[in-house]
């Protein structure tokens, strides 16, 4: 319980930290990354750079007019939360730091992704880069794991998000991001990355129908795929190391 509550205030502080990456990156496919404040604009609002942080507040307002950017809190509470799950799952050591890794920038993925249904580069690669670094530091420590293992599942994954966005089902955004989350998982267990896959197509499916069935989306509507992929992967790290 000690552990959750400490990882949990940590990853409020991180949320905080990631809250500029957020704000600058959610827009869409071809925008530069900034953001420009709908109440003043076309006047840019800084996102980059040592006065991020004061630059944007919790509270999510702009500095120039205090007119809305963004939900306040939310990359704070959604990081608390990933962090909290990750400390629930109870992993050690450098696994656990992998696991972490991705909790934070997988927060950020969520939160871009449902706002504007893409994943920037900037974030899979570094989720991928750090994922790779992280669990061969876990190898190199002989923790309990398997970094072969991890290696085929993360080329399996992004093989088989390659082949979904191939045929319009997904986006190349989802096959970078399944081969970070595939690695994680592989490393624990074959049986985490399939009990992930079954969990991220299963909470697809369920919020697709809910959308139908309130008649807030239809058959060819189109939704972000990465936050499934995240909470999927985060469920199946949980329910397999507790």
């Amino acid at each position: 319980m000690l552990s959750q509550l400490l990882a949990t205030l940590v990853g409020l502080v991180a949320g905080a930290g990631l809250r500029p990456v957020v704000v600058a990156l959610a827009v869409p496919a071809g925008q530069p990354a900034h953001v420009t404040c709908p109440a003043c604009s076309p006047r840019p609002v800084p996102t980059w750079g040592p006065h991020a942080l004061r630059l944007l507040p919790p509270g999510g307002r702009c500095p120039n007019c205090r007119g809305r950017l963004c939900a306040p809190w939310l990359p704070e509470l959604t990081t608390a939360a990933a962090f909290a799950v990750v400390a629930a799952g109870g992993a050690v050591g450098w696994y656990a730091a992998t696991q972490y890794w991705i909790a934070l920038l997988g927060a950020g993925l969520l939160l871009i992704d449902s706002a504007v249904q893409r994943l920037p580069d900037l974030l899979t690669l570094a989720a991928a880069v750090g994922t790779l670094v992280l669990l061969a530091a876990a190898s190199a420590h002989h923790e309990a794991g398997s970094l072969l293992r991890a290696a085929v599942v993360a080329a399996a994954a992004g093989g088989l998000f390659t082949v979904s966005a191939v045929l319009g089902t997904t986006g190349l955004g989802d096959a970078k991001l399944a081969v970070s989350l595939g690695a994680v998982l592989g490393w624990h267990s074959w049986q985490a990355a399939v009990l992930a896959l079954i969990l991220t197509y299963l909470l697809g499916a369920t919020v697709a129908v809910l959308l139908l069935l309130t008649r807030r989306g239809h058959r060819k509507s189109t939704h972000a795929f990465g936050p499934f992929l995240i909470i999927g992967t985060l469920a199946a790290a949980l329910t397999t190391t507790t």
